[in-house]
């Protein structure tokens, strides 16, 4: 998915926040913010959003020192999602249909994004209205029905917090179907995005196969990743990529993905054929 004049206002949010998130004075985050309006002015209009997004993170990084700038925002949501774990749990066991309910409490988490603009305060408020949520968009059947047919599968994480609900889903997976299930996480920190270290702190490295994909990328950038992750990506059977920097990355890839995120900004919304703020589950179609 290519940049829009759209992204333009949100890649200098992104960047201010970043900035003063990281410890930046004043004139550093007019540092910043010059040296992002000037990168942008030469950037070519087929970049995707996350690559811009990587050129933001890697400016504050730079200006600042801080090479982990959300660290301890990632650990307070792995923290926060930890204690609400076992409820979930129960909400889903509770459920007239536990996968959905799983999928879509995967799908909810995916608005713990320090990328995007927040609509949300605290991460409790986020599953209010899990159950109620709109599933125009929710195509839970074609996921089940890929299932079935499936030995392996590619499930490609986005953001510290949402990462709790993403074992979650995974426990059920494991629990119910035969599938083998390995987890990707980002090589390097990048904004909140997963890492092996927020694997490690959740427990996912207990429950499957952890890789990385090579690259601090706010999605995934396959001319980047490892060997490793590429050998995975290229041979499961079927790919489950969290978020909207998975989705703006590899929504022109193979035909084998799906995507499970929320719908946060109208560019997202208008490619989706979506309003903001509704889930998404939907299978890339073929080319």
């Amino acid at each position: 998915m290519k940049i829009s004049m759209d992204c333009y206002p949100c890649f200098l949010r992104q960047g201010l926040e970043a900035s003063r998130i990281a410890g930046a004075d004043e004139k550093m985050q007019e540092r910043i913010l010059h040296s992002i309006m000037s990168a942008l002015m030469k950037v070519s209009r087929d970049e995707t959003p996350p690559h811009i997004g990587r050129l933001i993170q890697s400016t504050v990084r730079e200006v600042t020192g801080n090479a982990d700038p959300y660290k301890e925002i990632k650990k307070f949501h792995n923290e926060q999602m930890l204690k609400m774990e076992a409820d979930l749990v129960r909400l889903i066991n509770e459920s007239a249909s536990p996968l959905v309910t799983a999928l879509k409490l995967a799908g909810t988490g995916n608005l713990i994004d320090m990328g995007p603009e927040r609509q949300w305060k605290n991460i409790a408020e986020i599953f209010e209205d899990v159950t109620t949520k709109n599933a125009d968009y929710f195509d839970h059947s074609s996921f089940e029905s890929f299932l079935k047919n499936a030995g392996t599968l590619l499930y490609i994480g986005d953001n510290a917090g949402e990462i709790v609900l993403d074992k979650i889903l995974i426990c059920f997976l494991i629990e119910n179907t035969a599938l083998d299930i390995i987890y990707a996480v980002r090589g390097n920190p990048i904004i909140n995005d997963v890492t092996v270290e927020d694997a490690e702190f959740v427990g996912m490295t207990d429950i499957v196969r952890v890789i990385n994909t090579g690259a601090d990328f706010p999605g995934v950038d396959l001319n980047s990743c490892s060997v490793e992750f590429l050998d995975n990506y290229y041979g499961a059977d079927m790919i489950l990529a969290k978020g909207q920097g998975n989705y703006e990355s590899l929504s022109d890839e193979s035909e084998n993905i799906f995507f499970l995120l929320q719908a946060k900004c109208s560019l997202i919304a208008r490619k989706l054929g979506c309003n903001v703020g509704d889930m998404i589950l939907r299978k890339q179609p073929r080319a």
